[in-house]
Protein backbone atom coordinates (compact mmCIF):
# COMPACT_ATOMS: atom_id res chain seq x y z
CA UNK A 1 0.00 0.00 0.00
CA UNK A 2 1.37 3.51 -1.16
CA UNK A 3 0.96 6.10 1.34
CA UNK A 4 1.95 8.95 0.28
CA UNK A 5 1.63 12.99 1.14
CA UNK A 6 2.62 15.31 -1.60
CA UNK A 7 5.85 13.81 -3.08
CA UNK A 8 5.90 10.79 -6.00
CA UNK A 9 8.69 9.36 -7.17
CA UNK A 10 9.29 8.28 -11.19
CA UNK A 11 12.65 6.39 -12.48
CA UNK A 12 13.51 7.12 -16.39
CA UNK A 13 15.75 4.25 -18.13
CA UNK A 14 16.51 3.30 -21.24
CA UNK A 15 19.20 3.07 -23.39
CA UNK A 16 21.52 5.79 -24.21
CA UNK A 17 20.02 7.86 -26.88
CA UNK A 18 16.54 7.05 -26.47
CA UNK A 19 15.23 10.44 -25.10
CA UNK A 20 15.68 9.77 -21.50
CA UNK A 21 17.37 13.79 -20.94
CA UNK A 22 15.53 14.92 -23.33
CA UNK A 23 12.29 14.43 -21.22
CA UNK A 24 13.74 14.84 -18.11
CA UNK A 25 14.60 18.63 -18.97
CA UNK A 26 11.09 19.01 -20.48
CA UNK A 27 9.40 17.39 -17.19
CA UNK A 28 11.33 19.47 -14.46
CA UNK A 29 13.19 22.42 -16.56
CA UNK A 30 16.24 21.61 -15.05
CA UNK A 31 19.36 21.58 -17.03
CA UNK A 32 21.20 18.37 -17.58
CA UNK A 33 23.13 17.12 -20.37
CA UNK A 34 21.00 15.59 -23.45
CA UNK A 35 24.31 15.75 -25.94
CA UNK A 36 24.21 13.43 -28.81
CA UNK A 37 26.59 10.57 -27.10
CA UNK A 38 26.30 7.86 -24.84
CA UNK A 39 26.61 8.53 -21.03
CA UNK A 40 26.06 12.21 -21.19
CA UNK A 41 24.56 11.97 -17.64
CA UNK A 42 27.20 10.93 -15.58
CA UNK A 43 25.62 12.11 -12.11
CA UNK A 44 22.20 11.23 -10.59
CA UNK A 45 19.59 13.91 -11.57
CA UNK A 46 16.95 14.68 -9.88
CA UNK A 47 13.71 17.21 -10.52
CA UNK A 48 10.47 17.89 -9.03
CA UNK A 49 7.52 18.42 -10.55
CA UNK A 50 4.25 19.97 -9.39
CA UNK A 51 1.15 18.00 -10.65
CA UNK A 52 -1.36 20.72 -12.44
CA UNK A 53 -4.97 20.19 -10.76
CA UNK A 54 -7.89 22.12 -11.31
CA UNK A 55 -10.25 21.37 -8.59
CA UNK A 56 -7.42 22.53 -6.04
CA UNK A 57 -6.71 25.60 -8.53
CA UNK A 58 -10.50 25.47 -7.73
CA UNK A 59 -10.64 25.30 -4.35
CA UNK A 60 -8.02 27.81 -3.53
CA UNK A 61 -9.95 30.25 -5.38
CA UNK A 62 -12.56 29.45 -3.85
CA UNK A 63 -11.27 30.03 0.03
CA UNK A 64 -8.49 32.56 -0.95
CA UNK A 65 -6.26 30.68 0.14
CA UNK A 66 -3.07 31.88 1.88
CA UNK A 67 -0.63 29.07 0.69
CA UNK A 68 -1.59 26.55 -1.96
CA UNK A 69 0.56 22.96 -2.02
CA UNK A 70 -0.14 20.59 -4.79
CA UNK A 71 1.01 17.00 -5.11
CA UNK A 72 4.31 16.58 -6.92
CA UNK A 73 6.33 14.03 -8.45
CA UNK A 74 9.75 13.35 -8.75
CA UNK A 75 11.94 12.65 -11.67
CA UNK A 76 15.04 10.71 -11.25
CA UNK A 77 16.88 10.20 -14.36
CA UNK A 78 19.34 7.29 -14.83
CA UNK A 79 22.29 7.30 -17.14
CA UNK A 80 21.75 5.38 -19.97
CA UNK A 81 21.94 1.46 -19.38
CA UNK A 82 23.71 -0.85 -22.11
CA UNK A 83 23.84 -4.64 -21.87
CA UNK A 84 26.30 -5.67 -19.22
CA UNK A 85 25.12 -2.14 -17.10
CA UNK A 86 24.29 -4.58 -14.25
CA UNK A 87 28.38 -5.44 -14.24
CA UNK A 88 29.67 -2.20 -14.75
CA UNK A 89 29.64 -1.94 -18.20
CA UNK A 90 29.05 1.85 -19.51
CA UNK A 91 28.52 3.15 -16.21
CA UNK A 92 25.45 1.76 -15.99
CA UNK A 93 26.00 -0.43 -12.22
CA UNK A 94 26.59 3.09 -10.21
CA UNK A 95 23.18 4.40 -11.27
CA UNK A 96 20.95 1.12 -10.92
CA UNK A 97 20.84 2.06 -7.11
CA UNK A 98 19.53 5.63 -7.77
CA UNK A 99 15.87 3.49 -8.88
CA UNK A 100 15.74 1.66 -5.39
CA UNK A 101 13.27 4.05 -3.76
CA UNK A 102 11.16 5.13 -6.66
CA UNK A 103 7.59 4.41 -7.02
CA UNK A 104 7.24 3.75 -10.66
CA UNK A 105 9.83 3.21 -13.17
CA UNK A 106 9.02 4.33 -16.73
CA UNK A 107 11.41 2.79 -19.64
CA UNK A 108 11.62 5.70 -22.34
CA UNK A 109 12.05 3.47 -25.83
CA UNK A 110 13.39 4.70 -28.88
CA UNK A 111 11.11 4.25 -31.88
CA UNK A 112 12.19 7.04 -34.18
CA UNK A 113 14.72 6.29 -37.25
CA UNK A 114 17.43 9.65 -37.55
CA UNK A 115 20.52 9.61 -39.23
CA UNK A 116 21.92 12.41 -37.06
CA UNK A 117 21.27 11.00 -33.45
CA UNK A 118 23.06 7.05 -33.15
CA UNK A 119 21.55 4.19 -32.11
CA UNK A 120 23.89 2.61 -29.33
CA UNK A 121 23.06 -0.51 -31.30
CA UNK A 122 22.26 0.67 -34.96
CA UNK A 123 19.14 -0.14 -35.52
CA UNK A 124 15.13 0.20 -34.07
CA UNK A 125 13.78 -1.89 -32.17
CA UNK A 126 11.73 -0.44 -29.10
CA UNK A 127 10.54 -3.97 -28.03
CA UNK A 128 14.48 -5.06 -28.20
CA UNK A 129 15.44 -2.40 -26.31
CA UNK A 130 12.81 -2.59 -23.53
CA UNK A 131 14.07 -6.54 -23.07
CA UNK A 132 18.15 -5.14 -22.76
CA UNK A 133 17.36 -3.07 -19.97
CA UNK A 134 14.76 -5.09 -18.31
CA UNK A 135 17.42 -8.14 -18.42
CA UNK A 136 20.02 -5.68 -16.51
CA UNK A 137 17.59 -4.80 -14.26
CA UNK A 138 17.09 -8.65 -13.41
CA UNK A 139 20.15 -9.50 -13.21
CA UNK A 140 20.55 -6.61 -10.68
CA UNK A 141 18.43 -8.07 -8.50
CA UNK A 142 19.31 -12.07 -9.34
CA UNK A 143 22.95 -10.14 -6.78
CA UNK A 144 21.07 -8.41 -4.54
CA UNK A 145 18.68 -11.77 -4.01
CA UNK A 146 21.93 -14.15 -4.10
CA UNK A 147 23.40 -11.97 -1.41
CA UNK A 148 20.27 -12.00 1.14
CA UNK A 149 20.19 -16.06 0.46
CA UNK A 150 23.95 -16.32 1.98
CA UNK A 151 23.05 -14.30 4.84
CA UNK A 152 19.59 -16.26 5.28
CA UNK A 153 21.03 -19.22 5.04
CA UNK A 154 23.79 -18.37 8.59
CA UNK A 155 20.67 -17.32 9.96
CA UNK A 156 18.55 -20.20 9.41
CA UNK A 157 21.76 -22.78 10.71
CA UNK A 158 22.06 -20.72 13.80
CA UNK A 159 17.63 -21.36 14.07
CA UNK A 160 16.26 -17.90 13.63
CA UNK A 161 12.40 -17.96 13.55
CA UNK A 162 11.31 -17.21 9.75
CA UNK A 163 15.02 -17.48 8.24
CA UNK A 164 13.90 -20.81 6.76
CA UNK A 165 10.36 -19.55 5.42
CA UNK A 166 12.42 -17.09 4.02
CA UNK A 167 14.97 -18.48 2.46
CA UNK A 168 12.76 -20.73 0.55
CA UNK A 169 11.03 -17.26 -0.91
CA UNK A 170 13.90 -15.93 -2.17
CA UNK A 171 14.99 -19.05 -3.48
CA UNK A 172 11.92 -19.05 -5.63
CA UNK A 173 12.01 -15.99 -6.34
CA UNK A 174 15.61 -16.44 -7.75
CA UNK A 175 14.50 -19.37 -9.80
CA UNK A 176 11.91 -16.99 -11.52
CA UNK A 177 14.27 -14.47 -12.11
CA UNK A 178 17.02 -16.94 -14.10
CA UNK A 179 13.97 -17.73 -15.94
CA UNK A 180 14.19 -14.28 -17.09
CA UNK A 181 10.43 -13.30 -15.16
CA UNK A 182 10.66 -9.63 -13.21
CA UNK A 183 9.35 -9.65 -9.58
CA UNK A 184 6.44 -7.70 -10.85
CA UNK A 185 5.17 -10.58 -13.05
CA UNK A 186 5.81 -13.03 -10.58
CA UNK A 187 2.41 -13.90 -8.44
CA UNK A 188 3.55 -13.63 -4.78
CA UNK A 189 1.26 -13.64 -1.88
CA UNK A 190 0.82 -10.41 0.38
CA UNK A 191 3.45 -12.50 2.96
CA UNK A 192 5.72 -13.51 0.03
CA UNK A 193 6.09 -9.69 -0.85
CA UNK A 194 6.47 -8.89 2.78
CA UNK A 195 9.65 -10.63 3.11
CA UNK A 196 11.43 -9.30 -0.19
CA UNK A 197 10.18 -5.73 0.41
CA UNK A 198 13.00 -4.11 2.22
CA UNK A 199 15.30 -5.37 -0.57
CA UNK A 200 13.47 -2.83 -2.99
CA UNK A 201 13.95 -4.88 -6.00
CA UNK A 202 14.38 -3.27 -9.14
CA UNK A 203 11.78 -5.16 -11.20
CA UNK A 204 9.66 -5.27 -8.12
CA UNK A 205 8.66 -1.98 -9.44
CA UNK A 206 5.38 -0.92 -11.26
CA UNK A 207 6.19 -0.17 -14.73
CA UNK A 208 5.05 1.86 -17.87
CA UNK A 209 6.81 2.90 -20.99
CA UNK A 210 6.71 5.79 -23.55
CA UNK A 211 7.38 5.50 -27.03
CA UNK A 212 9.81 8.20 -28.52
CA UNK A 213 8.34 8.68 -31.63
CA UNK A 214 8.54 11.65 -34.41
CA UNK A 215 6.07 13.03 -37.01
CA UNK A 216 6.93 10.86 -40.08
CA UNK A 217 7.48 7.76 -38.76
CA UNK A 218 5.04 4.38 -39.84
CA UNK A 219 2.14 4.83 -38.00
CA UNK A 220 1.10 1.10 -38.72
CA UNK A 221 4.70 0.03 -37.16
CA UNK A 222 4.61 2.41 -34.29
CA UNK A 223 0.77 0.96 -33.18
CA UNK A 224 2.06 -2.48 -33.61
CA UNK A 225 4.74 -1.51 -31.22
CA UNK A 226 2.84 0.10 -28.57
CA UNK A 227 0.43 -3.52 -29.00
CA UNK A 228 3.18 -5.51 -28.39
CA UNK A 229 3.77 -3.86 -25.43
CA UNK A 230 0.63 -4.17 -23.87
CA UNK A 231 0.07 -7.46 -24.65
CA UNK A 232 3.37 -8.46 -23.28
CA UNK A 233 3.34 -6.38 -20.12
CA UNK A 234 -0.42 -5.86 -19.22
CA UNK A 235 1.07 -1.60 -18.87
CA UNK A 236 0.38 1.58 -19.59
CA UNK A 237 1.94 2.78 -22.64
CA UNK A 238 2.28 6.39 -23.73
CA UNK A 239 3.66 7.25 -27.30
CA UNK A 240 4.87 11.02 -27.47
CA UNK A 241 7.75 12.77 -29.39
CA UNK A 242 9.65 13.99 -26.11
CA UNK A 243 10.86 16.83 -27.76
CA UNK A 244 7.60 18.46 -27.29
CA UNK A 245 6.35 17.38 -24.47
CA UNK A 246 7.11 20.00 -22.41
CA UNK A 247 6.09 22.61 -24.92
CA UNK A 248 2.56 23.49 -24.53
CA UNK A 249 3.09 26.67 -27.43
CA UNK A 250 4.13 23.47 -29.95
CA UNK A 251 1.41 21.03 -28.93
CA UNK A 252 -1.18 23.86 -29.80
CA UNK A 253 0.26 24.70 -32.79
CA UNK A 254 0.85 20.79 -33.62
CA UNK A 255 -3.00 19.82 -32.55
CA UNK A 256 -3.97 22.48 -35.02
CA UNK A 257 -1.51 21.43 -38.05
CA UNK A 258 -2.66 17.37 -37.34
CA UNK A 259 -6.23 17.56 -36.00
CA UNK A 260 -5.29 16.17 -32.78
CA UNK A 261 -3.33 16.85 -29.52
CA UNK A 262 0.47 15.22 -28.66
CA UNK A 263 0.92 13.59 -25.63
CA UNK A 264 2.17 16.58 -22.61
CA UNK A 265 3.55 16.38 -19.09
CA UNK A 266 -0.37 15.80 -18.15
CA UNK A 267 -0.52 12.70 -19.31
CA UNK A 268 2.84 11.02 -18.15
CA UNK A 269 1.80 11.94 -14.42
CA UNK A 270 -1.45 10.52 -15.19
CA UNK A 271 -0.18 7.43 -16.98
CA UNK A 272 2.28 7.15 -13.38
CA UNK A 273 -1.05 7.41 -11.49
CA UNK A 274 -2.86 5.37 -13.02
CA UNK A 275 0.04 2.53 -13.12
CA UNK A 276 0.26 3.03 -9.38
CA UNK A 277 -3.38 3.16 -8.81
CA UNK A 278 -3.77 6.75 -7.11
CA UNK A 279 -6.56 8.76 -6.26
CA UNK A 280 -6.11 12.49 -5.18
CA UNK A 281 -8.48 13.73 -2.27
CA UNK A 282 -8.53 17.30 -0.80
CA UNK A 283 -8.18 19.75 2.91
CA UNK A 284 -8.52 23.06 2.91
CA UNK A 285 -9.26 26.61 4.32
CA UNK A 286 -8.50 30.29 3.99
CA UNK A 287 -5.19 29.73 5.75
CA UNK A 288 -4.09 26.25 3.31
CA UNK A 289 -5.10 24.27 0.26
CA UNK A 290 -3.09 21.02 0.09
CA UNK A 291 -4.24 18.05 -2.35
CA UNK A 292 -2.96 14.96 -1.52
CA UNK A 293 -1.96 11.46 -3.26
CA UNK A 294 -2.87 8.01 -1.68
CA UNK A 295 -3.54 4.57 -3.05
CA UNK A 296 -6.98 3.78 -4.50
CA UNK A 297 -9.09 1.62 -1.88
CA UNK A 298 -6.90 3.76 1.13
CA UNK A 299 -9.54 4.09 4.11
CA UNK A 300 -10.10 7.72 5.72
CA UNK A 301 -7.96 6.36 8.88
CA UNK A 302 -4.99 5.64 6.35
CA UNK A 303 -6.08 8.94 4.49
CA UNK A 304 -5.18 11.23 7.55
CA UNK A 305 -1.89 8.93 7.89
CA UNK A 306 -1.17 10.30 4.90
CA UNK A 307 -1.70 14.00 5.92
CA UNK A 308 0.29 13.35 9.52
CA UNK A 309 1.05 9.77 11.30
CA UNK A 310 -0.61 11.53 14.72
CA UNK A 311 -4.13 11.87 12.86
CA UNK A 312 -3.82 8.35 11.94
CA UNK A 313 -3.11 7.22 14.98
CA UNK A 314 -5.27 9.34 16.80
CA UNK A 315 -8.57 9.59 14.21
CA UNK A 316 -12.36 9.72 15.61
CA UNK A 317 -14.20 10.22 12.55
CA UNK A 318 -14.13 12.61 9.32
CA UNK A 319 -16.80 14.53 7.11
CA UNK A 320 -16.36 13.86 3.97
CA UNK A 321 -17.83 15.57 0.23
CA UNK A 322 -16.77 15.41 -2.75
CA UNK A 323 -14.95 18.98 -3.72
CA UNK A 324 -16.67 19.61 -6.88
CA UNK A 325 -20.09 19.62 -5.55
CA UNK A 326 -19.14 21.52 -2.74
CA UNK A 327 -17.26 24.10 -5.01
CA UNK A 328 -20.59 24.12 -7.31
CA UNK A 329 -23.13 24.79 -4.36
CA UNK A 330 -21.85 27.59 -2.79
CA UNK A 331 -18.93 25.82 -0.02
CA UNK A 332 -19.22 24.03 2.86
CA UNK A 333 -21.82 24.97 4.81
CA UNK A 334 -24.13 25.11 1.95
CA UNK A 335 -23.32 21.06 1.44
CA UNK A 336 -24.01 20.63 4.81
CA UNK A 337 -27.50 22.47 4.56
CA UNK A 338 -28.18 19.92 1.44
CA UNK A 339 -27.15 17.07 3.45
CA UNK A 340 -24.65 15.73 0.86
CA UNK A 341 -21.63 15.97 3.95
CA UNK A 342 -20.73 12.15 5.08
CA UNK A 343 -20.00 11.32 8.63
CA UNK A 344 -17.73 8.18 7.96
CA UNK A 345 -16.05 6.16 10.50
CA UNK A 346 -12.44 4.68 9.76
CA UNK A 347 -13.46 2.11 7.06
CA UNK A 348 -14.51 4.28 4.96
CA UNK A 349 -13.02 3.92 1.58
CA UNK A 350 -12.15 7.28 0.23
CA UNK A 351 -12.88 7.92 -3.09
CA UNK A 352 -10.92 10.62 -5.96
CA UNK A 353 -11.91 14.23 -5.40
CA UNK A 354 -13.04 13.96 -1.99
CA UNK A 355 -12.70 16.74 0.47
CA UNK A 356 -12.24 15.86 3.69
CA UNK A 357 -12.36 17.10 7.46
CA UNK A 358 -10.90 14.88 9.54
CA UNK A 359 -11.32 14.72 13.46
CA UNK A 360 -8.86 13.19 15.92
CA UNK A 361 -7.65 13.40 19.43
CA UNK A 362 -5.13 15.83 20.51
CA UNK A 363 -1.49 13.57 20.57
Amino acid sequence: MIKRSHSLSLGIVGLPNCGKSTIFNALTKLSVPAENFPFCTIDKNIGVVQIPDKRLDAMALHFAAEKVVPSAMTFVDIAGLVKGASKGEGLGNQFLGHIREVDVIMYVLRAFQSESVIHVYDRVDPIDDFEIVQSELIFKDIETVEKRIGMVNKLARIGQKDAQDEENILKKVMDNLNKGIPVVEMKLSEKEQEYIYDLCLLTAKKRMFLLNTKEGMDEEKIKEWEEKLKETTGDTVIVADVKLVGDEKEILEYEELLGYKPKGIEDIIKGAYDTLDLITFYTGSEKECNAWSIQRGATAKEAAGAIHTDLEENFITADVVDLDEMLSLGGWNEAKQKGIVKNVSKDYIVQDGEYIIILANKA
